[in-house]
This record gives C-alpha cells, sequence and structure tokens, in this order.
C-alpha cells in the first residue's frame, strides 16, 4: 500500500520564504547643487558623486518570522525597508515580496497635516485600497488602539512626534497585511505605548504575520526577532539568529569604544580643570558653570532619581566627565574620589567573567577631601541594553551612619548571583546625605559577563521548586514535589 504523500518540505519549498534579495543593491547620486544636476542633462560629463547605500545584499526572511535589522546610522537599514515596501527601486539586483504589506517607516508619512486625525485615517485607508463601508468597520478599533482622545479632530500639525506614531501604528496595525514593516516605532512615544506596541507585534506572529523590524534597542530585536541581519556601511556583516546577531554587534561596538578611550564630550562654558588627588588612570574632572538646565541635561541623561530636579535647581557647581560622547559617566561635588573599583570571585580575585549562582563582590576605595556625615553608599547594575536590574544602597539597608574622612573601601556582596546569560554594567556611587547630591558616581563605567550552565529564559534564575498535586476521585489527593530545589 502506497504511504500517502507528505507534501512540499517546508525547509525547501519556495512559498515558506516571503522576502527573497539577492545582489540587492542601492546607489545614490548626490549633486552639490541644481546647477550641477543641470549640467550633466545637457552635457557628457558626469556632475555628481555617487553613494552606494547597499551593495550586493542576499537573504530571505522566512514567512510567519520575525526578522530584525541592525547597525549604526547611516548602515543602509531605512533604504533597505523603502526597497521592501516598494518605495524605492533596486539600482541592480534581485528583490521578490510575495505577499501584500502594511509599513510604518516614517512618522506623518501619508498624513496631510492640515487634515485631522479621524479624516487622516479615511485618508490613509482609502490610499491603501479601502472602500468606505471596510473603513468604517475598523474605525473603532484604529481609535481605540491610537488612544488620542480629543486630538483625534484636531489638525496632525498639531500633534506631537508620539501622537502622530500613535495614528500611524495604529492605522498600519489595522491592515489585512502579512508583512508588517517597521522603522524606529519604539524609540518614539512613552512606555506605555511603546509596550502596547510590543504586544500588538507578538498578536502578529501568534496569527502567523511577518515582521521586518528595524530598531537601535538592541533588547527589542534580541526579544521580538528570531532571525536578524547587521549592516554595516551598507554590506552584510553578519546574519542568523537574532541573539548572535546582537552579541556580535555589541562586541565590535565595545571593541570601537575601548580603542577611543575617555573623552569629554559636553560643551562645559568656562570650565576649569580639577586636580584630582587619585590614581592617574582616573580620569580628570571638569565643573560645570551656574546653569540649571545644562545640569538638569546632565541628570536626565545619567539616569538620576526625580528629586535630582531640585539639585539642579539649587546646586551652583557639580563635576563631571563623559565617555566616548555618550552619557555622562563620572560626576560628583569633588568631596569623595573613587580611588578604585573591583570585580572580585569568592576567592578575592578580580574577575570579568562570571556564572550564574556564583558569587560576586563589587569593591570599591575612595577617599573624602572633607569630613563626610552620613555618605550614601550605592552600587547599581544595569544589563547592557539599558534595562535597569538592581541598586542597593546603604541608606535603604540601614547599614551606615557617622561621619567619614580619610580612606576607605565599601563592597557589597551577591553570594550567589542570579543573573542570566548576558552583558552587565555596574555604577558605583556616594551620595550626600540627603540623597540629592553626588559626591562622587562612576555611572555604568565598569563591565562584566555573565554565563549560564543550563537552559533558562530571562532576566534572572529565581531559586524555585517545582510541586505536583493529583486529584483522585474518592481517594484524597497526593502531592508529589521535586527532590530539589532549582
Amino acid at each position: 500500500m502506497p504511504l500517502p504523500d507528505p507534501g512540499p518540505d517546508p525547509l525547501t519549498n519556495s512559498d515558506a520564504w516571503v522576502i527573497e534579495a539577492e545582489g540587492l543593491s542601492k546607489r545614490f547620486e548626490i549633486y552639490l547643487n541644481d546647477r550641477s544636476r543641470f549640467f550633466e542633462f545637457f552635457g557628457r560629463r558626469r556632475h555628481h558623486e555617487e553613494h552606494w547605500a547597499l551593495r550586493d545584499l542576499s537573504f530571505k526572511v522566512r514567512r510567519g518570522r520575525s526578522f530584525g535589522v541592525i547597525g549604526a546610522n547611516g548602515a543602509g537599514k531605512s533604504t533597505l525597508l523603502k526597497l521592501i515596501a516598494g518605495i524605492s527601486e533596486p539600482t541592480r539586483g534581485r528583490l521578490e515580496v510575495k505577499a501584500p504589506l502594511s509599513t510604518l517607516l516614517d512618522l506623518g508619512l501619508g498624513f496631510h497635516s492640515n487634515f485631522t486625525g479621524r479624516e487622516n485615517i479615511f485618508l490613509n485607508c482609502t490610499l491603501l485600497g479601502m472602500d468606505r463601508d471596510e473603513i468604517e468597520a475598523r474605525l473603532p478599533a484604529i481609535i481605540g488602539f491610537a488612544e488620542l482622545g480629543e486630538f483625534l479632530d484636531y489638525p496632525v500639525r498639531t500633534y506631537s512626534s508620539g501622537m502622530a506614531l500613535r495614528l500611524g501604528f495604529a492605522i498600519a496595525a489595522h491592515m489585512d497585511s502579512e508583512i508588517f514593516l517597521v522603522d524606529e516605532v519604539l524609540a518614539v512615544g512613552d512606555q506605555y505605548f511603546q509596550r502596547k506596541c510590543v504586544r500588538k507585534i507578538e498578536e502578529f506572529l501568534e496569527l502567523g504575520r511577518t515582521i521586518v523590524l528595524v530598531s537601535h534597542d538592541l533588547h527589542a530585536i534580541r526579544s521580538l526577532c528570531d532571525d536578524a541581519l547587521w549592516l554595516d556601511q551598507g554590506q552584510v556583516r553578519a546574519m542568523g539568529p537574532a541573539r548572535e546577531v546582537v552579541e556580535q554587534y555589541l562586541d565590535l561596538d565595545r571593541q570601537r569604544a575601548a580603542s577611543r578611550g575617555h573623552k569629554s564630550a559636553w560643551p562645559v562654558p568656562s570650565a576649569p580643570e580639577v586636580t584630582i588627588p587619585s590614581p592617574s588612570a582616573a580620569p580628570r574632572f571638569l565643573t560645570t558653570a551656574d546653569d540649571p538646565e545644562l545640569r538638569r541635561a546632565i541628570m536626565a541623561a545619567c539616569a538620576m532619581p526625580d528629586a535630582a530636579a531640585r539639585w539642579a535647581e539649587h546646586t551652583p557647581t557639580q563635576s563631571f566627565e563623559t565617555y566616548d560622547g555618550e552619557r555622562p559617566v563620572i560626576i560628583g561635588s569633588g568631596e569623595v574620589r573613587v580611588l578604585d573599583t573591583q570585580l572580585l570571585d569568592r576567592h578575592g580575585q578580580p574577575r570579568q567573567r562570571f556564572r550564574t549562582g556564583e558569587s560576586l563582590v563589587v569593591a570599591v576605595t575612595f577617599r573624602t577631601t572633607t569630613p563626610v556625615e552620613r555618605p550614601i553608599l550605592g552600587v547599581a547594575l544595569h544589563r547592557n541594553d539599558d534595562v535597569y536590574v538592581f541598586g542597593p544602597n546603604t541608606r535603604f539597608d540601614g547599614v551606615l551612619d557617622g561621619t567619614y574622612h580619610g580612606i576607605y573601601t565599601y563592597f557589597i556582596h551577591y553570594p550567589r548571583l542570579p543573573l542570566l546569560s548576558g552583558r552587565y554594567l555596574v555604577s558605583v556611587a556616594v551620595f550626600d546625605k540627603s540623597h540629592l547630591k553626588p559626591h562622587v558616581w562612576h555611572n555604568r563605567l565598569y563591565e562584566f559577563e555573565v554565563a549560564q550552565d543550563v537552559e533558562d529564559h530571562g532576566l534572572v534564575r529565581l531559586e524555585h521548586a517545582w510541586g505536583l498535586i493529583t486529584h483522585v476521585e474518592g481517594d484524597g489527593a497526593r502531592v508529589e514535589l521535586t527532590d530539589r530545589t532549582r
């Protein structure tokens, strides 16, 4: 008896791929001015420069999967999405998109600024091929998702970028499209709406739709995407499982940052240098002018507590240093200087790599330049995608009092580190007794890596035990517990 035909192999069936690109390239012609364009049109000489935004890209996106695209600014990510969306044509190569798609590539793209939000819903849906009855049927869902309230009937020109995002995402998310292209949607808007967008993307994936997501939020790429493509200057640098590609990207980013070293990048008007009596490896400090707005900007970049707004208004001077032109990493009023910070194992040996469940000690040696009354010592942990993990201090734990003047080492001991695999950043700080003014704060300046021995997912491994209750009719219940706690 012949066996039934199992059908086509999903791994070799061409229908399994919803987007296919081969040798895809995009060139832009850059003219210095309109005069150069005019002379080239009527003459034989070339008056433009060529810029290849993409060169020889080959990749496939599987139906029902999420595909992330990462890379630095100018790497060609948005250009690639515009090619997939059909907004732009490739210069050479082959690109095949095998299903209808909806896009959210640019805030306000397709909106008429003088129309209200409601009118723009009808305009956009009409341009996407829907008739009035279809639009009316979907209107409540679109309005409910956008949550614009009375602003729905205000002109779009009055919208903030976050409000425009809400409207654009709500329209795109309620189209009957198999492919959803999203460019940096998670970078705009409040956290509530970002979570709402993430839930909608997860819902699409559960329905078997395909997502192509461009984002600088590496945690979003790692958690939402199955596969990822890393673009570097228009070419494929890496491609494969999203977690692996993100790790390769972070490795290179750290190598580049380390090779550039420390440099000051904040504009500091009339900033005199302050000498630090500490090892030569310590970065120099700079002092800001009496500028509350500048101090507030520093604190916002450092993710200071809300109470820091009072410090920004009333403290006349503050010192800080920056790392690689990004967030300020060292700030402080000068009463305390950190001399050394080490990450130690249970034997007291410095390490940068730990395993889940091992002992970790963060030891900080500091010197006070004047007597400091009831200082607050703190250590904070962040994952390298800016997820805040934990931040205890001596004030919360009630373990430090008195006045200190001299050289000291404080340490915090995590006897069983619960963190799962990843890279983590450590901040160390000494605040004044009000917890408003940092005497010194090394913001995410120290890094370590964690590896795990068994498969677990999430941020931490919490100690736990499993149990099972068997319910037998007329015979009570029997409880079974595992013989070990994990």
